[in-house]
């Protein structure tokens, strides 16, 4: 399962973002990283170190290894690894299998055996992997937020455009209307989110490289949505639900939404805008 980045742009609204001093930029998870606030080096490091765990194109990470061994005995992995695929394993079941981290002929998520006590991932079928692609940046993105709050952080945005998190506020976020979108070109903004302390956003959507959003459960594109955005307090969560409903289309999106927790503003196929912001975050 894909998921489509650079959907966002940061508006610089409010003088208490333009006076943040430090502002650190770097690529890494095949996307941009920018950091602004206190401890951008601290929350780099955060990305990169788990992207070394959970990238599927780096030969001695985690997933790497787990997938190596599909079909043929379970792999120990980091904490961080397990806990994610723990996690993803969750949302797949809560979305009817809408979010799905698997890849390959025999991929499906419910052919991950996942040993607690022994911190271990095994995949039961030969020619099936695991794509953290869905999941993977938001996880990095709020471990990277509570490292910073360990260290003393008192505002920081934490930037990988489709997924953000941040400490402190507010942080006003501009949101690309996907109905107007074109790749490479500026484009009109849909809403402007306000952040607060805690918060973070995820979107999905198709415009950026149009019918890569596949329906993990028929293989086909999806095409219920043109564009999903997801506020939750973690931005792993986000990440996977954003594409989750982006699959599932409106009327069942905003019930897992709802079901989460999360706010969520959703534009169907035929461009007609669905939101439920009058949920509260947890």
């Amino acid at each position: 399962m894909k998921k489509y980045w650079a959907v966002l742009i940061i508006l610089i609204l409010g003088l208490g973002y333009l006076l943040l001093p430090n502002e650190k930029t770097v690529v890494v998870m095949g996307t941009t990283l920018r950091v602004k606030g206190d401890g951008a080096r601290l929350a780099i490091d955060e990305v990169k170190r788990l992207d070394r765990l959970f990238s599927r194109f780096e030969p001695e990470s985690d997933i790497s290894k787990v997938n190596r061994a599909a079909g043929n005995g379970p792999v120990v992995v980091a904490k961080e690894t397990f806990d994610l695929v723990a996690t993803s394993f969750l949302l797949s079941d809560l979305s009817g299998g809408a979010f799905d981290l698997t890849l390959g002929r025999n991929g499906n998520y419910r052919a991950i055996v996942l040993d607690s006590k022994n911190r271990t991932i095994f995949l039961r079928h030969k020619g099936m992997s695991l794509d953290l692609g869905g999941i993977g940046k938001g996880a990095a993105v709020e471990s990277a937020r509570r490292k910073l709050l360990a260290d003393g952080a008192k505002k920081t945005l934490i930037d990988m455009h489709s997924s953000i998190a941040v400490i402190g506020g507010p942080w006003k976020i501009g949101v690309i209307d996907p109905r107007e979108a074109r790749p490479g070109m500026s484009s009109n903004l849909l809403e402007v989110v306000t952040l607060n302390d805690g918060d973070a956003l995820s979107t999905s959507g198709g415009y950026e490289q149009p019918g890569h959003i596949i329906d993990p459960r028929s293989g086909r594109v999806a095409n219920r949505c043109l564009g999903v955005t997801v506020i939750t307090r973690d931005a792993a969560i986000a990440d996977a639900l954003s594409t989750a409903i982006f699959v599932l289309g409106p009327e069942q999106g905003l019930k897992l939404a709802n079901k989460l927790a999360a706010k969520a503003v959703i534009v169907d196929g035929k461009g007609k805008i669905n939101d439920n912001f009058s949920v509260k975050l947890r």
